[in-house]
């Protein structure tokens, strides 16, 4: 199949599933946001500065790489190490089409629900990322993406090619109170040996409704660790990122910590798919809600071969009466030898940690904003001193706007 019969064959599938809904998660108008413009007085500066909320900082010399998008403008696109490539996708498949054609909408089908349509349909921008062979990319590659309003639709992919290792570090955030749709796809790829550190750190505002879907392809003895955090005030956010481990050996592990506010709606989990023998998936999620706010966690881990082990581990805190925590734990084998657990709690802060805390000398905000910190605590040894630091403030900034 050539270039142009492959995309008016994906067309026709994208325009077949424009009224889908996803399973889970409210259902939006999509259309609403697709019309509308977004502002063309955003600054490159200014966006730069709210980048670094979001632990981007395109100015920092210690990059492997650096890509960044304001609505549908592509404004900072560089590789700064010899085994990552970087380009847009759009031209990735038009000069490499044999090359790409492999990877694109095979881990995410597009025709999955309206969000993927829409975005192979109406999307702009997104990347093109390969880490060659053997390459070891330490520090970090630097995504972001910023919106000014309406809808931003991007489709991206990461090849990890084997025994290479990378992490890449991405960024989502928005005008304040800006109306916006923000649809990410991203396909991710490991080859044998391979190893991704994703972390993806999101900031929106209470009027945007964000759609991510990420499917992961993890080979032989590969990695694939993640780590998403949210927050901010969304009014409703819908993921569940499909994490495939195909080959013998496979490893992931995934970390989800969830701030909710206001009235924000969060629709959010993990699917892991064992399919390597021997292969293991552990996931996290932390969750803290507030004011009336309302979040559902899906972990669900299926064992379709031998000796799989998995874990998953979904804690929330309420610090409202009227906010919400549903939890919806998995767990299906095919196999007499695969090892699954789950564990799940809901609860709140503990008074008389509180008061400890606060015959300390703390105040009462102080101590809340303490506990919760250590609350959201994840492993993070995966990381690199210097961005386990930087994800450290991250966590910081997220303990102390749950008392906010």
């Amino acid at each position: 199949m050539n270039r142009t019969e492959l995309l008016e064959h994906l067309r026709e599938r994208a325009q077949r599933a424009l009224s889908k809904a996803a399973p889970f998660g409210p259902d939006i108008d999509i259309t609403q946001f697709v019309k509308s413009s977004p502002l063309a007085s955003v600054r490159l500066a200014d966006a730069l500065a709210s980048a670094k909320s979001v632990g981007v900082n395109p100015e920092s010399a210690r990059i492997s790489a650096l890509y960044y998008q304001i609505d549908s403008r592509i404004e900072i696109l560089r590789s700064l190490l010899k085994g990552v490539d970087i380009e847009p996708l759009d031209r990735a498949l038009e000069e490499r089409f044999d090359e790409v054609k492999q990877f694109f909408w095979r881990a995410v089908p597009v025709d999955l629900d309206k969000y993927t349509a829409i975005t192979f349909l109406k999307g702009i921008g997104g990347y093109f990322i390969r880490v060659k062979r053997g390459t070891v990319a330490e520090l970090p590659i630097q995504t972001c993406f910023f919106m000014s309003g309406g809808a931003q639709l991007v489709h991206n992919i990461v090849v990890v090619e084997e025994n290479a290792k990378a992490v890449i570090v991405t960024g989502c955030t928005i005008m304040p109170e800006a109306l916006g749709l923000h649809v990410g796809i991203t396909e991710i790829y490991l080859e044998r040996g391979a190893q991704l550190i994703d972390v993806m750190i999101h900031s929106w505002n209470r009027t945007t409704h964000v759609r991510p879907r990420t499917g992961v392809v993890v080979k032989d003895g590969a990695t694939y660790v993640s780590y998403y955090i949210n927050m901010s005030t969304t009014k409703t956010l819908q993921t569940r990122p499909t994490i495939t481990l195909v080959g013998e050996g496979a490893r992931t592990y995934s970390a989800s910590i969830l701030l909710g506010l206001a009235d924000s709606h969060h629709d959010v989990g993990s699917h892991v798919i064992a399919r390597g023998r021997s292969s293991r998936a552990e996931l996290v999620s932390k969750i803290v809600a507030r004011d009336s706010s309302r979040i559902v966690s899906r972990l669900r881990i299926d064992a379709e071969a031998e000796h799989v082990k998995g874990f998953t581990e979904c804690s929330a805190v309420l610090l409202s009466d009227q906010a919400s925590v549903e939890t919806v734990p998995e767990l299906y084998s095919k196999s007499s030898t695969a090892e699954l657990h789950h564990e799940a709690s809901i609860g709140k802060l503990r008074d008389e940690e509180i008061e400890y805390l606060v015959l300390k000398g703390f105040s009462p905000r102080e101590a809340i904003s303490i506990l919760i910190r250590g609350f959201i605590n994840v492993d993070l040894s995966f990381l690199t001193p210097e961005i386990r630091k930087s994800i450290e403030k991250v966590l910081d900034t997220l303990a102390e706007r749950g008392v906010s």
